[in-house]
């Protein structure tokens, strides 16, 4: 007989350590947003910004004013050169990363200033163009023109904010949209501002 007093073998244990599986969120770009609308909007503007040039070439200095041409060719310098510098810095938000180009936000340049120096620039470029030839049908061409520049800035707006999320969100609230001037003064306040702050925490320790 088996001796029923015999330790009985306690079940076996795994002690293996225990696999955790952990997911990692993975950004998704969103797709591209170029419905049929914003192809129109972008069609009629193109339209519009060569009607506007051709226009101010065949009423160059229709006011015989000598001062506006000066001031008209001096933003339309300013402008250009706003341009191309916001043009340079929206290179930089475009990333390749494992052969995949991808958007990231990018704060430098003129982008410091303003929310918006493309628009800017083509702001001041249609400015110029009416004081180079200020006649009524470029005056009506151009606010057209500026309407729906306005109209694009908040659309970009939206987009930047469901790719961005907060970091845009807290970008608005520092960073003027088309304002060069007040842009610049709250770029130096700002600095000033943390300066000070440097400042008491050496005086501090």
């Amino acid at each position: 007989m088996e001796n029923l007093n015999q330790k009985q073998t306690p079940p076996l244990r795994n002690n293996s350590p225990e696999i955790k599986v952990q997911t990692t969120h993975r950004e998704i770009d969103l797709p591209n947003e170029k419905n049929v609308g914003h192809l129109i909007g972008h069609i009629v503007y193109i339209a519009l910004y060569t009607l506007l040039i051709v226009f101010s070439i065949l009423f160059y200095n229709s006011a015989n004013l000598l001062a506006l041409i000066y001031v008209g060719w001096i933003t339309l310098v300013f402008g250009i050169i706003i341009l191309l510098s916001s043009s340079q810095s929206r290179k930089k938000s475009r990333v390749t990363e494992n052969e995949v180009s991808k958007e990231i936000f990018v704060e430098s340049g003129l982008y410091v200033f303003v929310r918006h120096p493309e628009f800017l620039g083509h702001i001041l470029i249609i400015f110029s163009l009416i004081l180079i030839a200020p006649h009524l049908i470029n005056l009506v061409i151009g606010a057209i023109l500026t309407l729906l520049l306005c109209l694009a800035m908040i659309e970009e707006e939206k987009r930047n904010i469901r790719k961005f999320g907060n970091a845009y969100r807290d970008y608005i609230q520092r960073v003027p949209r088309i304002n060069l001037l007040a842009g610049m003064v709250r770029r130096m306040c700002n600095k000033k501002s943390i300066k000070g702050i440097k400042n008491n925490n050496k005086i501090k320790k």
